[in-house]
């Protein structure tokens, strides 16, 4: 068996070099996996037409569930094994950090949905529209839900293993690589958030989800823990999945609204303030613990 850290003394290229190959490697597993679960033990009604043939949506979600797993989790994880790269896996934060992360993006959706209604008026080419409308399409058939069971697979699915996923990616991997090549915390958040958005492939949600990459991004730098932006992910994609549930709609008539400027710069100016209201209460618990020691 292969020791923990045993490519650690690497160049930084021959590292991004095995970073490169467990994705490939990875993906390619997960990938045929899937496939054959779905071939040999699912037989769903292909009703989704998805990258040049019809699939079910269940195959779909099966198949978004092994690649998430293959692409995200398990290639970085296997590197931070054989790299000895430090992901900063802490569980020392309390509750009121907690409380205060969801206030954050429960705050920050006025904002995100402003820039998002700024993004949709950029006039994009014909293929990028219609890759655009494909991509709403297979959206809004995942996010169908009719049963607590439709809820808790979406769940999984659309807020656990992509919170989980991308985190460990682009704030535990990307960021923190950033920071030691560029010496810039700063920069490495703006570059990460970047690729975070781009490698979506959703050009109307881009700057909303390039803002909740800097989001997440300074959440992991004031924090140091890389589990509060998986937290705040997952709340994130955790409320875009309930408020979408059928029940939930029907009960509270839910209906879309148009956010103003005002709207945005209260939700801006909230943001502001519960980070930099963070940033103490985790100072205070960092001084009180060496106090202690």
């Amino acid at each position: 068996m292969i020791k923990r850290g045993f490519f650690s003394q690497k160049t930084n290229f021959l590292k991004i070099v095995i970073l490169c190959f467990l994705i490939l490697i990875s993906a390619l597993i997960t990938n045929l996996f899937a496939y054959s679960i779905d071939t040999f033990f699912f037989k769903f009604e292909k009703s989704v037409f998805h990258n040049g043939q019809y699939f079910s949506i269940e195959s779909l979600k099966l198949l978004q569930f092994f690649n998430s797993i293959g692409i995200f989790i398990i290639p970085i994880l296997l590197y931070s094994y054989l790299t000895d790269f430090n992901l900063k896996f802490k569980f020392n934060f309390k509750r009121q950090e907690l409380l205060l992360v969801c206030g954050i993006i429960i705050l920050s959706y006025p904002f995100i949905s402003y820039i998002y209604e700024l993004n949709q008026k950029i006039n994009l080419p014909e293929w990028a529209l219609s890759y655009e409308q494909r991509a709403e399409q297979l959206t809004r058939e995942f996010i169908k839900m009719d049963s607590l069971l439709d809820l808790g697979i979406n769940l999984i699915l659309i807020a656990i293993i992509p919170a989980v996923g991308e985190e460990l990616l682009f704030r535990g991997y990307l960021q923190e690589s950033f920071s030691k090549w560029l010496q810039n915390a700063h920069l490495a958040i703006i570059f990460s958030a970047f690729l975070f958005s781009a490698i979506h492939l959703q050009f109307h949600g881009f700057f909303p989800r390039f803002f909740l990459g800097i989001l997440l991004g300074y959440l992991f730098l004031l924090s140091g823990s890389i589990m509060i932006p998986i937290f705040a992910h997952f709340v994130n994609n955790a409320l875009v999945v309930i408020f979408s549930y059928t029940s939930f709609i029907n009960y509270f008539s839910v209906t879309d609204y148009k956010t103003t400027f005002v709207h945005a710069l209260f939700s801006f100016i909230s943001i502001v303030l519960l980070l930099f209201l963070l940033y103490n209460v985790i100072k205070n618990r960092k001084n009180h613990k060496v106090n202690l020691d």
